[in-house]
């Protein structure tokens, strides 16, 4: 039965409002300090809080129209109002909404219109009181959010790392973004994306677009995404913080005894850009391969190849320019084909057995990795005619 008695605030992004939607100014600036106002005050007084910043809660319900499924916030008295996530918050809004159907969720974001067809379009929300009463998140390193990433994901954590503006550094390979707003932390070898908050907080504000703001140390709160490879943080908190330091040495009445000494750590790959198994490589790519240790220069010499998967096609031209060198500082492997790789094929890196790190131990492959005679295999497809960035 539907509640035609009810007030309830329509959504109709038009024109003008779907630019307000999918807008990323600042939006305090825009449209004035927070106002805390309850789901019924808006409902009895729109013009009052019409156009301006506003934070409410109330219960939130689902709300069938023509065109979709439409989530509304109800009130003490029963008014519902529909609410609108902006274009940079829906998909974590949509993520999340259905498991709160009956919950109380906080939203902020612009209340707007004219009677009777009011709406808020949001860009902020907080979950029901039971999930923030939940055990507050374990603290963790970048290191190990993405070597243990199955670990981790779906989780919320807390981990810091320098902040790096939006992938100013090329820390991270660009179509891996899911939004423009997002941003990098990085510690060491380790970067992540940041998504769903600004980096920004009481008394501090960093703008994603200059270098000079990078370097500044940030505790991210949030969920860890994976997909391809490439970890996501979706943000709730963001905060200033400072470097990690060394660990305090614990005192005791006795110093303890010498611990076994620990087993090292075997050479892998661990990163490549583009991606292992990329799709859509540019003709002119420089591959770069990434590993978890300092690798010893010199054993790369003879081990490095870089050919056309399956057999020769007619056309194809020896990849015999092909030029390899070492960033020791990077842990990075570069090879430069020399040459535009052919349109639509499927081009190998192999790495063969000899490979060794700076403590004489041998490259070993990647966990489920099959690569035959060779220690790894990373393959990658060149992007066909006309669709290559190069």
């Amino acid at each position: 039965m539907v509640r035609r008695l009810l007030p309830i605030v329509a959504v109709a992004i038009l024109a003008g409002t779907a630019r307000l939607v999918a807008a990323q100014a600042p939006y305090e600036s825009q449209y004035g300090a927070t106002i805390e106002v309850s789901i019924d005050d808006l409902i009895q007084m729109p013009e009052q809080y019409n156009n301006r910043n506003v934070k409410t809660h109330g219960q939130l319900e689902m709300v069938p129209t023509a065109a979709r499924e439409t989530y509304a916030l109800r009130g003490t008295f029963g008014g519902m109002v529909v609410i609108v996530p902006t274009a940079e918050m829906g998909t974590y809004f949509e993520e999340q909404a259905r498991r709160w159907l009956g919950k109380t969720v906080e939203v902020s974001g612009v209340f707007q219109g004219t009677a009777p067809n009011y709406y808020i379009a949001i860009w902020g929300f907080l979950g029901p009181p039971d999930e923030k009463a939940a055990p507050p998140p374990s603290e963790t390193t970048l290191e190990d959010l993405l070597t243990k990433t199955g670990e981790f994901t779906g989780k919320v954590v807390k981990v810091r790392g320098q902040f790096r503006g939006q992938n100013l550094f090329g820390d991270l390979p660009s179509a891996s973004r899911r939004h423009s707003s997002d941003w990098v932390i990085k510690e060491d070898l380790f970067a992540v994306w940041v998504t769903g908050k600004k980096p920004k907080g009481p008394g501090w504000e960093l703008d994603a677009g200059l270098k000079r703001d990078s370097g500044k140390w940030i505790l991210v709160t949030g969920r860890v995404h994976a997909e391809k490879g490439v970890v996501t943080v979706e943000a709730t908190e963001v905060a200033l913080t400072k470097e990690p330091g060394p660990r305090a040495p614990v005192e005791a009445a006795l110093p303890p005894p010498p611990p076994p000494p620990r087993p090292k750590k075997t050479p892998v790959v661990v990163f490549s850009l583009p991606l292992d198994g990329d799709r859509e490589v540019p003709a002119n790519t420089v591959f770069k391969v990434q590993f978890n240790k300092d690798m010893d220069e010199p054993s790369f010499k003879g081990r490095v190849v870089l050919r056309y998967a399956g057999r020769p096609q007619p056309g194809d031209r020896n990849l015999d320019a092909v030029k390899v060198s070492y960033d020791l500082g990077l842990r990075t492997l570069a090879i430069d084909p020399g040459d535009l790789l052919r349109p639509g094929r499927v081009v190998e890196i192999l790495l063969l057995p000899g490979i060794v790190d700076v403590d004489g131990l041998e490259l070993q492959a990647r966990p489920g990795a099959r690569p035959g005679a060779a220690t790894d295999v990373l393959r990658f497809q060149v992007a066909a005619a006309g669709l290559s960035g190069g």
